[in-house]
């Protein structure tokens, strides 16, 4: 009876640290998104209610799964059309029109071609850098807003 229960209690544990270690995969996953957020999140709060395109909270929509990939679009055109206003408002000028959508919109498009299988092996590093360059350059405007 104790060897079966040896092996049970074995069999467990495995299990429990099989679930913990996806919790903590998924949470380094998750990392990223959440602070990318936060850099849009405060993008927006740093700009004047009037140059606003969206409401600083909405941002969070994107992580509410499947549905982040049609709401990344839109977080980005209106991150990226606040900041065209703002500077704009505060008469400060700007090196392009609606700064970051470029590689805004590239990233949201890529996303979306990661689904597609084989191919995403070769897109998903592009896609990560077009996500870091938006990131940085709406990070950079952010900053500009103090």
């Amino acid at each position: 009876m104790t060897l079966l229960y040896r092996i049970a209690e074995k069999s467990m544990m495995k299990d429990v640290h099989g679930a913990l270690g996806t919790l903590v995969f998924l949470g380094l996953m998750l990392l990223p998104k959440i602070f990318y957020l936060m850099t849009m999140h405060r993008a927006l709060t740093r700009s004047d209610p009037r140059s606003r395109n969206m409401n600083p909270g909405l941002v969070w929509l994107s992580m509410i799964p499947l549905f982040a990939m049609a709401w990344d679009f839109v977080v980005v055109v209106a991150t990226s059309a606040t900041m065209e206003k703002e500077y704009t408002r505060r008469g400060r000028p700007l090196v392009s029109a609606y700064p970051g959508l470029g590689s805004g919109i590239t990233f949201c498009i890529l996303s979306l071609v990661l689904w597609i299988p084989f191919i995403n092996v070769f897109v998903a590093p592009v896609c990560l850098v077009f996500w870091i360059v938006y990131w940085v350059k709406i990070a950079r405007l952010s900053a500009g807003l103090r």
